[in-house]
């Protein structure tokens, strides 16, 4: 059995027959709707019917973003943002009419003012939110649009390290807390958001260690301190104690008080400052990487402190000086 309603200049379709869930769709034309009816109605007579969502991209997307976003480390902001995005330029549609090039419009696009990075991760998000609705949440989606289109390869990875001077200038005007970040940084590798997590319950001064409970891999790591990387949080502790005198704590707080975004805004502030151009505070992480394998360390003992999951990965983030290696070379 069939209706048909008209609202709002649209015509919106039931489908019902045993054996089947109620069926909807809406068509811009009674013609449309009605030869989709009976189109439905034959192929549900023959057992060859494949019912499509009615389910709305923005649904999707507000979903994912209740139920799985919760799940992922460190970038569940930047995700809402894309989210937003994707949901102001595809709330609208229903899964069913989502099409590649729909996606592939929005890709060229947002190319204009983006770079190919950014519209990836943007739309890796669409592309898993549709995966997991079809997989586990029973949503009736024909095809994933995203994975038809075409994307070119993405942008080459940075290869920056400080050159000569640079820490120096760096660490002479920064601040006594972003100088501490500054040394831990470069001393081991850790990411941004792992080291302003972390507390003081996490060092072991008696063997010079750091405990990273909570990382990107969800894998947690024990990282071996330089004196250097040792004296940064030892003083970083020292006046975060001073800090937080008379105030009874029921929480343990993280001892460095930026915020992810606040100390990447500084760090580039300081850049500024000192006249560096084109350095992030993540290309720290690349810089001391490459200083140790500089040091000697194998690829095994360089992941073990920094935390990358495969060869393929450290190797992104190594990026030897030929200078460098001309005395080991004889």
């Amino acid at each position: 059995m069939a209706t048909i309603r008209k609202r709002h200049g649209r015509y919106h379709v039931q489908v019902r027959k045993n054996d089947y869930p109620a069926v909807t769709q809406t068509f811009t034309s009674i013609t449309s709707a009605k030869k989709w009816i009976k189109a439905a109605e034959s192929d549900m007579e023959r057992r060859l019917f494949q019912p499509v969502s009615d389910v709305t991209v923005r649904e999707i997307l507000a979903r994912y973003e209740r139920t799985i976003l919760p799940k992922h480390r460190g970038a569940s902001l930047h995700e809402s943002y894309r989210i937003k995005r994707l949901q102001a330029a595809f709330g609208h549609q229903s899964v069913s009419d989502l099409k590649s090039s729909d996606i592939a419009h929005y890709r060229d696009k947002r190319l204009e003012a983006v770079t190919l990075a950014t519209v990836r991760r943007e739309l890796v998000i669409l592309r898993s939110a549709l995966n997991i609705a079809t997989k586990d949440w029973g949503i009736d989606v024909p095809e994933n649009p995203v994975s038809r289109i075409r994307l070119a390869k993405a942008d080459k990875p940075r290869t920056r390290r400080l050159e000569a001077g640079e820490e120096q200038r760096l660490l002479f005007s920064a601040n006594d807390q972003l100088k501490r970040i500054i040394t831990l940084a470069l001393e081991t590798g850790l990411r941004r958001g792992e080291i302003l997590s972390i507390r003081k319950s996490h060092m072991d001064d008696s063997k010079s260690v750091l405990l990273i409970p909570s990382t990107k891999a969800d894998v947690p790591r024990t990282v071996p301190l330089s004196s250097a990387a040792l004296a940064s949080l030892t003083g970083q502790m020292g006046a975060s104690q001073r800090h937080s005198e008379g105030v009874f704590e029921l929480q343990e707080s993280p001892i460095f008080s930026y915020k992810p975004r606040g100390l990447s805004g500084e760090f580039l502030k300081l850049c500024r400052r000192t006249g560096i151009d084109d350095l992030r505070f993540h290309d720290l992480r690349h810089e001391a990487t490459s200083r140790l394998f500089e040091k000697g360390l194998n690829p095994v003992e360089v992941a073990t402190i920094t935390g990358h999951k495969d060869t393929k990965m450290l190797m992104r983030y190594t990026h030897l000086r030929a200078e460098d290696l001309v005395g080991r070379l004889g």
